[in-house]
């Protein structure tokens, strides 16, 4: 039998955007989240050998990258690439495979919504009650789908039916 495997916890999310300086202003204003150190462009001609270059391969000449922090401390990645440039996601797809949104927990989601929206962000859906919590969708203006909750996720396990 083997050993028991160690619950590992959430490093780090990353996300594409068009405008890496407006999604940093963006999720700022809406969640708090705050930048952890300068931004950084990285260009295949000034660093050829640079490390994302051998992770992303020979098409990509251009990236900036911002690193910010979050109320629990997983960080959140923002790219722009741009070269080639980044492509708009499609519409919300509920039923699309892979990695379809990322979830926050606030303590009011229909005020972050509400401020999400001011900001440029769409809901997505309607808010739904679950018990004594409160859980809604959302995407920020390029496409990145958000889930809102009013409790954390283990809380919501254990106390919802």
């Amino acid at each position: 039998m083997s050993p028991p495997i160690h619950n590992h916890v959430f490093n780090h999310v990353a996300i594409s955007v068009a405008n890496c300086d407006e999604a940093v202003e963006w999720y700022s204003e809406v969640f708090g989240f705050r930048r952890i150190r300068n931004d950084r462009t990285t260009t295949r001609t000034e660093t050829p050998s640079g490390p994302i270059f051998k992770i992303y391969g020979g098409t990509l000449h251009a990236v900036k990258i911002a690193w910010l922090g979050t109320g629990n401390s997983v960080g959140f990645e923002i790219f722009e690439f741009i070269d080639p440039p980044h492509e708009p996601a499609p519409s919300f797809q509920y039923n699309r495979a892979g990695f379809f949104h990322i979830a926050v927990t606030a303590p009011d989601p229909d005020e972050t919504c509400a401020r999400a929206v001011k900001e440029g962000g769409k809901q997505v859906g309607e808010t739904i009650a679950m018990g004594k919590e409160k859980a809604l969708y959302l995407t920020d203006p390029w496409g990145n789908v958000v889930e809102v909750l009013s409790c954390s996720f283990e809380h919501l396990m254990a106390n919802v039916g």
